[in-house]
């Protein structure tokens, strides 16, 4: 499982490169709305092949629909809303401002650095020194890959 964990992290990777060949002929709201057609087609595929193959699993859905509180509905629409919001500022971020690297780079490191002080702060989790150090690192990392072009003028 893990063989497939690193295949689809490695074929990720090509994602902003390809975005940003993309971009150069596409607006980035079109890039969005033809983007989000073809993952509903994909996963309107997956879904018919669940149907077909998995009997049980559509009347399971079905019946997990209904046992879902408000408030998890409201969280659903929230993880689209971000997604969404997220999607629109990284195609844009591609196709006017930095390269793609740098903004994989940069939402990467911040995503991680947010998700542990979520980690500390909310759920109490503890750090040893050497986890604490990778994170002053990566925080140091963050702030060279921002500040390329200030060094690079002078």
């Amino acid at each position: 499982m893990y063989f497939f964990l690193a295949l689809t992290t490695f074929l990720k990777t090509f994602s902003p490169y390809l975005r940003k060949h993309i971009l150069t002929t596409l607006e980035s709201h079109e890039y969005l709305f033809i983007n989000t057609f073809f993952i509903a087609f994909y996963v309107f595929i997956y879904f018919i092949y669940k149907t077909i193959f998995h009997d049980d699993s559509f009347d399971a859905l079905i019946d997990k629909i209904y046992n879902l509180t408000f408030l998890q509905v409201i969280y659903f629409m929230f993880i689209a809303f971000i997604t969404v919001s997220s999607s629109v500022v990284i195609i844009n971020l591609d196709k006017h401002f930095n390269t793609p690297l740098v903004n994989f780079l940069l939402s990467r490191s911040v995503g991680t650095i947010m998700l542990i002080l979520v980690g500390v702060f909310l759920y109490k989790e503890q750090y040893n020194l050497k986890q604490i150090f990778g994170i002053f690192l990566t925080m140091i990392g963050l702030f060279l890959i921002a500040c390329k072009d200030k060094i690079k003028k002078k």
